[in-house]
């Protein structure tokens, strides 16, 4: 498996996490794995907070 995001850079990287939404599958390297995380926890925050106060 390799990582989805390095290999549209034409880069062959080990695939280590895998990032699942709904049916659609992304194996990704630590690096990408931890970018995405990130923007996603990012993108998500003000719900999770709103979620958590109410």
């Amino acid at each position: 498996m390799t990582c989805d995001a390095c290999a549209k850079k034409g880069v062959e990287v080990n695939g280590t996490v895998v990032l699942m939404i709904m049916e659609d599958r992304y194996d990704l390297c630590d690096e990408h794995g931890a970018r995405f995380r990130d923007q996603l926890a990012a993108a998500l925050a003000p719900a999770v907070d709103a979620a958590l106060a109410a």
